[in-house]
């Protein structure tokens, strides 16, 4: 019997594949713990240095659709090899890099590497086990990315503190490595037939790109420039502007990137503009707060790593309950009550200071995970249950899409706000800081409260909306 034939060969691929995931996570979260460690290294403002996550962020969130309709065609095998290869190797570059400039490029590699990742491992997985028996897989990535996230913290805390930043790059190398020979060797090499496959909308993708760069770089400027000044109108314009030759472009093409038609359904609709807020709020806590915690209280890497865990171990610890609640009460009750929390765990950190533990810190940190949880799973099921089934798989893209998107806004958003009321030069600022953030981010929960209540949760696809889809 060949050994792809037995019964542990899934798994053996399931490992594999979720090395990658495992690695790109942690390398995500130890990132936001190194900033102020970075910051310092090269002696650079917070708004220059965002842009080691945030062109990290953009360049995933740019190339993601179409790195996915290129592994449709022609084979996920070699696409999941590049892409820990250009992972791996990149993050050794970064880890001996000279100066910002350069770390900055060698993250942007990283970025399409990381999104040669992700494009692919859900379809490796799914494609490894038989139909029946790929539900329990599936869903143990989400663990693996929520293990990711909660250990990046503590590991890249311990490594800045004795080893130095550099340490935060070596560290993807070796997963890598093992990453790239497990696919090489045992990963079977499968093609997809071609069936009335069309062309990739290559155009449209470099106007998204474009409009995604241009919103990014004027949502930094915003620290040097007033909104009326040339450097902030240009950049906005040409967001602007490409924006709208994409959405044009996306009308008018047989295959594009993401097909309008499915934003007139209000559920899908209303629950990709929660969910795309749900992403900026999340990556708030996670900027500002390492800040507070080294300026205002004198921690060290690994003990800020430790806090700022505590929103990832709070994700964890709720996603089995707010599982539960949307399969007995549905899709809106736990969106609702998750983003409640949030907003309620918001303000509690809006409300923190020179004196207050960092034992109260951590817990409102840990409370805006529970919060987090609770929203983000029904408000994905309500986004899938809601689009014609033959489109669940164009929903999972644009779900991610959004997912990378909302990061980008939320590392710029957070990295703006701090740098503008202060930048976290003394004890003072940075509580200014923290707490001009986290208002504005109360702002933006009272509003994807207010969006999903006004929304509801029984949108479905009308008739003329699946004709338009299936016409596609």
């Amino acid at each position: 019997m060949d050994f792809k034939e037995r019964s542990w060969y899934p798994w053996v691929i399931f490992a594999i594949v979720t090395t990658g995931t495992f690695m790109v996570n942690v390398d995500m979260s130890v990132l936001n713990v190194a900033l102020p460690t970075l910051q310092a290294a090269f002696q650079t403002s917070l708004e220059t240095l965002s842009w080691v996550l945030v062109g990290y962020l953009m360049i995933i969130t740019g190339v993601l659709p179409i790195i996915g309709k290129l592994s449709d065609v022609y084979g996920r095998k070699p696409f999941f090899i590049a892409g820990v290869l250009i992972f791996g190797g990149f993050s050794a570059l970064a880890a001996i890099a000279q100066s910002l400039s350069a770390l900055i490029v060698y993250r942007l590699a990283m970025g399409i590497g990381s999104a040669l990742i992700q494009a692919n491992v859900m379809s490796i997985v799914a494609d490894s086990f038989p139909p029946g028996r790929r539900g329990r897989p599936l869903g143990m990535i989400g663990s693996v990315v929520a293990i990711g996230t909660i250990v990046g913290p503590a590991i890249g805390g311990l490594l800045l503190h004795y080893f130095g930043w550099p340490s935060i790059f070596w560290l993807n190398v070796p997963f890598s490595v093992a990453a790239a020979l497990g696919a090489f060797f045992l990963l079977e090499r499968r093609v997809p037939e071609r069936k009335g496959d069309r062309p990739i909308d290559v155009v449209g993708a470099v106007y998204f790109m474009i409009s995604v760069a241009a919103l990014m770089q004027w949502m930094n400027g915003l620290n040097r420039y007033a909104f009326l000044d040339s450097p902030s109108l240009a950049a906005f314009g040409l967001f602007a502007v490409f924006f709208a030759l994409y959405i044009v472009r996306s009308v008018r093409v047989a295959e594009p990137l993401i097909h309008l038609a499915l934003f007139r359904i209000r559920t899908f609709a209303v629950g990709n503009t929660t969910g795309l807020v749900s992403y900026i709020l999340i990556a708030v806590p996670q900027i500002v707060l390492p800040f507070y915690l080294h300026i205002v209280h004198e921690l060290t890497s690994d003990r800020v790593g430790l806090v700022i865990a505590a929103q990832a171990a709070a994700m964890i610890l709720a996603s089995p309950i707010s599982g539960w609640m949307t399969d007995r009460l549905g899709t809106r009750t736990p969106s609702l009550i998750g983003l409640a929390l949030a907003a309620f765990a918001l303000l509690w950190l809006a409300a923190i200071g020179q004196d207050t533990p960092v034992s109260i810190a951590t817990a409102g940190l840990a409370f805006f995970g529970v919060g987090m949880a609770f929203f983000q799973a029904p408000n994905n099921v309500a986004v899938l249950e809601s689009v014609p089934k033959e489109q669940t798989g164009l929903t999972g893209g644009i779900i991610a899409t959004v997912r990378n998107l909302g990061r980008v806004l939320g590392v710029a958003l957070a990295s703006l706000l701090f740098e503008r009321a202060g930048g976290g030069l003394s004890a003072a600022t940075a509580i200014r800081g923290v707490r001009v953030t986290m208002l504005t981010a109360f702002g933006l929960a009272l509003f994807a409260l207010l969006l999903t209540y006004w929304g509801g949760r029984q949108g479905e696809a009308t008739a003329a909306v699946r004709a338009s889809l299936r016409g596609r």
